[in-house]
């Protein structure tokens, strides 16, 4: 009897601890679009996915086609910035300087405004009011049913509006790329206040969180009161930030240039990153976010990273990956596709987006149950080789659910531990042996390699296979392998570009 309980208990501590990770649901694939200057929306029921110059409607359950705009000829125009869905109506912004409105049903249009350059921002929608930022520093309140503008002139920052727009209360507030955070009153489009940055930005976009704006100005944090705009604390470094802040309730994290993490309080107080650093695996691509009291990252390499608060420590990890075998124009090895824009939350996961077309969704609820699997391995399975030292070993590792877990990786050789180092950008195990050290030329005969790995959801692969060992044989270049049996495909099947690895 206990031993029933004791075994219920763990599978439902799995299934929690499941439950909690990130896993893949679905792929869907559309056109290209490589330096995608737009994110997908959210609805109730569908992620709106730009592609350059068309639009997706995409069931959130399964990742099915709904519609497509235009149903047929492309745009001639690239879409910006973020949709965003209303009553009865998606909107979307187009670089030729249009505001389109398109059923939510069918994708038919229904009107067209044309701002006075192109509208850039990611907009905001309240009150049936639909607020538009542009290319040119115009800031439009339109009726969201028809498109005719609310104000009798758009507001004039006159440089370009990046990031998306923060409504709080009645105030607008966004950054502009020459510096300067303004405030906008939603009566009728009159500055309520601007705020000029110590020194240009990188990525000016503020964000509001507990009261506070917070910004990041080259080597610095800084916090403003939203209804004056006055600085209520400032924190300087010697390094620069060149992405915005990520804030919640609880807490503020920035980036540094270095990769550095440094955590504050809303009091201005650094509570980690200070004397213990904490650094970031890969370069990051856009700022974080922080979700759900985590900090979440997309990056340079293809790989999600995901770290608790404050203490940064890494929860969750995964590369997005092509279909196996995939190569590029020099022949070489697609390792991970290159992601576009930052991850974007639904109610219980979110969604990211390549440059190839492909719109992967996670769900926080979706149950992994299919452990790792090994691609490919050097030695292969009976290979005949010397065991003079050096040796080097290799073998690839893939997880399309939830996403290998790295500290779990190890490699045995009869059952004793080598020192294998996984890189999971590139899903890469490598064990080199050396004169010199620890390691000592094998014996001939027979000897058993096995790899261990788990997913994050716990699901653990022990997969091992013999190889032969000759010292009578001359040393020389391995063998070519052939891609063992059982390789499996990317979900949806389809690769492109991304990061390239060494062919192992």
């Amino acid at each position: 009897m206990r031993q029933t309980i004791g075994a219920l208990f763990l599978a439902m501590a799995w299934a929690l601890a499941s439950a909690q990770t990130p896993a893949a649901m679905w792929r869907f694939f559309g056109n290209a679009a490589p330096n995608n200057p737009a994110l997908p929306g959210i609805g109730k029921q569908v992620i709106y996915y730009p592609c350059l110059n068309r639009l997706y409607a995409v069931n959130i359950d399964d990742g099915t086609l709904k519609w497509q705009y235009p149903a047929d000829a492309p745009l001639s125009t690239t879409i910006l910035g973020q949709p965003i869905e209303g009553d009865g109506l998606v909107y979307i912004g187009a670089s030729n300087g249009n505001v389109l409105a398109l059923d939510m049903e069918t994708g038919a249009l229904r009107w067209i405004f044309t701002a006075d350059s192109a509208p850039t921002a990611r907009p905001v929608l309240d009150d049936n009011v639909l607020y538009v930022g542009t290319g040119r520093g115009e800031l439009y309140a339109l009726n969201a049913r028809n498109g005719e503008p609310l104000w009798r002139e758009p507001y004039r920052a006159d440089d370009f509006i990046a990031g998306r727009l923060v409504k709080e209360g009645e105030t607008l507030i966004f950054g502009t790329n020459g510096g300067f955070v303004h405030a906008v009153s939603t009566a009728g489009g009159r500055r309520r206040w601007l705020f000029r940055l110590p020194a240009p930005n990188y990525d000016p976009q503020p964000v509001f969180a507990n009261g506070s704006v917070y910004v990041t100005s080259n080597d610095a944090v800084i916090a403003l009161n939203p209804n004056s705009g006055a600085v209520r604390w400032s924190r300087r470094f010697n390094t620069e930030f060149r992405l915005a802040p990520a804030a919640n309730d609880d807490y503020i994290a920035v980036l540094t240039r270095e990769n550095r993490l440094f955590v504050f309080d809303h009091q201005g107080k650094i509570v980690a990153g200070d004397r213990e650093p904490i650094e970031m695996r890969y370069e990051p691509l856009t700022a974080p976010e922080i979700v759900n009291g985590k900090l979440w990252l997309a990056t340079r390499r293809g790989t999600i990273l995901c770290y608790s608060l404050p203490e940064g420590k890494l929860e969750w990890l995964y590369t997005l990956r092509p279909a196996e075998g995939t190569v590029d124009a020099q022949n070489r090895r697609v390792a991970y596709l290159g992601l576009s824009g930052k991850l974007v939350f639904t109610p219980n996961g979110f969604v990211v987006a390549t440059g190839e077309g492909n719109l992967t969704a996670f769900g926080f609820g979706w149950i992994d149950q299919t452990a790792p699997q090994v691609v490919r391995t050097s030695p292969a399975l009976g290979e005949m080789l010397s065991g003079q030292l050096p040796l080097d070993f290799t073998a690839r590792l893939r997880d399309d659910g939830s996403g290998v877990n790295p500290a779990s990786v190890q490699w045995l050789l009869n059952d004793e531990p080598l020192p294998a180092e996984y890189e999971p950008s590139l899903g890469e195990i490598t064990v080199q042996l050396r004169a010199g050290a620890a390691a000592k030329p094998l014996p001939d005969g027979r000897h058993t390699m096995t790899i261990i790995a788990s997913d994050w959801a716990g699901n653990t692969l022990r997969h091992s296979w013999a190889i032969y060992i000759d010292n009578s044989l001359r040393r020389g270049p391995a063998r070519p392998q052939q891609q063992q049996p059982g390789a499996p495909s990317a979900p949806g099947g389809r690769g492109g570009g991304g990061g390239r690895g060494p062919d192992i």
